[in-house]
């Protein structure tokens, strides 16, 4: 299982990302950045200046795409992805690919208010003892905040969408328990490997290749996400996990 962070550039994904994988057993954290630094050291210069952002490179989303299934055939469990995803075309291409292999995906949105965001913005120092390229990273920030306000009407309706503005990375919005909140993701983990043990692993080794019986424990994303960051329990269907 994936749990793909989404949100604006500086809405806090990266350290919601690291304090996940500290609560979830057996995670692993996944940067797609990386990627996206590796293929700026493989692609020849005149292929990167035909782009603005690696994300418009194919390559790169079919990396995202292989590397992700690789990571979690050598270390099954939750895969946890901090990315900005601010085109659609590009989440159904990422995601469709996902589930092509049947590796069910959780997508999270942390939306602070702007203010909050521009504050957070302000000061990050990406570079520490070098101001010019941490500013360009803020300008790089600040010029993406209109897309991402563009974004936010389908990402709302595709994922929890929480209100980070005043939370701490391991503080879940008051008086509320969502779906995909850390507790949840592990105890649905722990049901999967129950499960796997089970039958031997047979069931687990069959939906990570996509074979036959992997349909036999199917995977239902439910959206409770209400926007603004409050949240809703969904109530089960029947013959479905809750």
């Amino acid at each position: 299982m994936i749990v793909w962070i989404n949100g604006a550039f500086s809405a806090g994904k990266t350290s919601a990302a690291a304090e996940l994988v500290e609560l979830i057993p057996d995670s692993t954290l996944y940067d797609p950045e990386v990627t996206g630094a590796g293929l700026r050291a493989l692609l020849p210069q005149k292929r990167l200046a035909e782009v603005t952002d690696f994300q418009d490179l194919p390559i790169w989303r079919r990396l995202v795409v292989d590397t992700a299934a690789a990571l979690l055939a050598e270390v099954p469990g939750v895969l946890v992805v901090p990315m900005t995803l601010l085109r659609q075309e590009y989440r159904d291409e990422i995601f469709g690919g996902l589930a092509s292999r049947r590796i069910p995906v959780r997508h999270v949105a942390l939306s602070p208010e702007e203010t909050i965001l521009r504050g957070r913005i302000a000061g990050r120092e990406e570079f520490p003892g070098d101001d010019e390229q941490s500013e360009r990273v803020r300008r790089w920030a600040y010029e993406h905040i209109g897309a991402y306000r563009e974004a936010l009407a389908w990402i709302a309706q595709d994922a929890h969408v929480v209100d980070n503005g005043a939370l701490t990375p391991r503080r879940p919005p008051s008086g509320s328990r969502p779906p995909c909140a850390p507790e949840r993701v592990a105890v649905l983990h722990r049901a999967d490997s129950r499960a796997d043990r089970r039958d031997g692993g047979r069931r687990g080794a069959a939906l990570r290749r996509g074979g036959p019986g992997a349909a036999r424990r199917p995977h239902v994303q439910t959206r409770v996400g209400v926007p603004g960051g409050s949240w809703r329990r969904a109530r089960p269907r029947a013959g479905r996990d809750p």
